[in-house]
């Protein structure tokens, strides 16, 4: 006897990703008062992320027909849905962010049931930030892994679009969820949502409008437009024939006058830099150190001034770098508060209440002092114990009070004193030891002398950030220096900098070292003469 098939109405389930900041919660309110006006029993549960960019929210939804519902005793009966997605057992994933897809798409909710909705735009992962280097993931290939398993792929730049209409990637996430046609509602019944919700309707209903029109095109064209990535490598500014300071007009004159023209482009880039960091002196100071390289670099025509970019590009770095001054400095200029404002949707004229987190460590604190009273507390266990005690604690300072901005202000004007302190001297002798290495091995090896040169990318920001940059850049010269007679060191110095540049930790780069120097004892090497 054949069984009676049963024919089992299955929930629209529908999976959210988002960040915080994207308003994942007022999507995730829209579909269900959307579906619960229009014939839809609804369930929304919310899995959170560990923290802000450490991991994303799970919102999940379950979109249930009232009239599959069966009744007993005049009452609807709930339906049992889930509280959390299963691989493979998804209607809609949506996901705020590029990168965000294509997690989805690895935690295997994508299916060849999946309607996969996304913004291509990006926002950078804490795991991306922490590189030394550029530790952004290339999202290209989510598009083919969206083509390969989902049943239909609708993204375009979102985010663009909301802040273009002065809204939220919500609004316009749930304007492509309309176009998609993922979901069996009329465009005006999520419009009436949106208005319903009076919170913010004009721009996110104009936010809606535009996501619609765009994902509505692409999708009567059956192709969407192709990826271009809103991240590109940074570029150097022409240097313009002159300005409108006179002094500054002197340093280009001097640039124009004393070095090839394919370096100008970079040494305008390092004397604004040394400039907003320090004055025009210190600018002045730099091209003095570059002309040194330069006059090298003459004896090797055919290698194109490489040293002398290098050279110049992270000896500006290495003349400007970070400390307190410089951190306060920032933190209380005109464009930070304009730029806070902007991320903040505040207007001109409202208060907007900021905390700035600070966590100086005993280094930088003895390094603030001059060099002789910085030294004999470097050197002192009765101060590193007070310091301890007392100070080593974390500081929240709220900058929109006059009090604490006044003494951010005053920190970030003690320009001229910086130089007398110990984190000066000792980053001077820093940049002296290292400009002395590239000249000691540009005779024999040009190449190597270019990859020391490099090797200051490795040092950046402060506190720990700056320590471990410190350690790796140490690290390689001292590999490069011992090994400079190798033939092909520099390939090597190249790696190892690549190296250092996407791990975290100098211990890392310091097994990898010794990995190198164990392959150099046991294969037959070449010395240059």
């Amino acid at each position: 006897m054949m069984e009676e098939r049963v024919n089992v109405i299955q929930p629209i389930k529908v999976a959210l990703i988002a960040v915080g900041g994207d308003g994942g919660g007022v999507l995730t309110q829209w579909i269900v008062q959307l579906a619960s006006r229009n014939g839809y029993w609804a369930q929304s549960t919310t899995i959170a992320g560990v923290a802000q960019r450490t991991g994303s929210t799970v919102y999940y939804l379950e979109l249930f027909p009232e009239h599959a519902i069966p009744i007993k005793d005049g009452k609807r009966i709930s339906p049992v849905l889930a509280q959390m997605p299963a691989p493979e057992d998804v209607d809609i994933v949506m996901a705020t962010e590029l990168i965000e897809a294509g997690r989805a798409i690895q935690r295997g909710f994508v299916s060849k049931k999946t309607t996969l909705i996304f913004s291509t735009h990006r926002n950078l992962a804490i795991q991306e930030k922490e590189k030394p280097g550029d530790g952004i993931l290339d999202g290209t290939s989510i598009f083919e892994l969206a083509r390969k398993y989902a049943k239909t792929s609708v993204y375009a730049n979102l985010k663009e679009l909301a802040d273009h209409n002065k809204s939220v990637i919500s609004a316009t996430l749930f304007g492509a969820l309309a176009a998609s046609d993922a979901l069996p509602f009329r465009v005006d019944q999520f419009e009436e949502t949106i208005k319903e919700g009076g919170v913010s309707v004009p721009t996110s209903l104009a936010a809606f409008k535009a996501a619609f029109g765009i994902v509505g095109l692409s999708q009567s064209a059956k192709e969407a437009s192709p990826y271009i990535p809103d991240l590109k490598p940074a570029s150097f500014e022409k240097m313009p024939a002159q300005t409108k300071s006179k002094k500054f007009n002197d340093l280009l004159i001097d640039i124009k006058t004393n070095f090839p023209e394919n370096t100008h482009a970079v040494l305008y880039a390092g004397i604004k830099h040394l400039i907003e960091w320090a004055n025009v002196a210190w600018a002045k100071a730099y091209l003095n150190q570059v002309k040194a390289i330069q006059q090298v670099d003459v004896v090797f025509p055919n290698k194109h001034n490489q040293l002398t970019q290098a050279v110049a590009r992270y000896l500006a770095l290495a003349m400007a770098y970070d400390d307190l001054v410089h951190v306060a400095d920032v933190k209380t200029r005109g464009e930070r508060w304009d730029t806070v404002y902007e991320q903040v949707g505040a207007k001109k004229g409202e208060i907007v209440k900021t905390v700035d987190y600070f966590h100086p460590r005993f280094e930088e604190v003895y390094g603030f002092m001059p060099v002789k009273l910085g030294k004999k507390l470097e050197k002192s266990a009765s101060a590193q114990r007070f310091f301890t005690k007392y100070l080593d604690k974390d500081r929240r300072m709220n900058t929109h009070n006059v009090f604490w901005f006044f003494v951010l202000y005053s920190l970030g004007g003690l320009k001229g004193y910086r130089k007398k302190t110990l984190r000066h001297a000792e980053e001077m002798e820093n940049i002296d030891g290292w400009i002395t290495r590239i000249l000691a091995v540009v005779s024999t090896n040009y190449e190597l002398a270019v990859q020391l040169a490099r090797t200051y990318r490795l040092k950046k920001g402060y506190g720990d950030t700056y320590a471990r940059g410190h350690s790796k850049f140490k690290l390689i010269n001292e590999f490069a220096i011992k090994h400079k007679l190798v033939s092909e060191i520099d390939v090597q110095v190249s790696n190892l900098i690549d190296f250092g540049l996407k791990h975290h930790e100098s211990e890392q780069l310091q097994s990898q070292i010794a990995l190198v120097e164990a392959a150099l004892e046991t294969q037959s090497t070449t010395y240059l003469k």
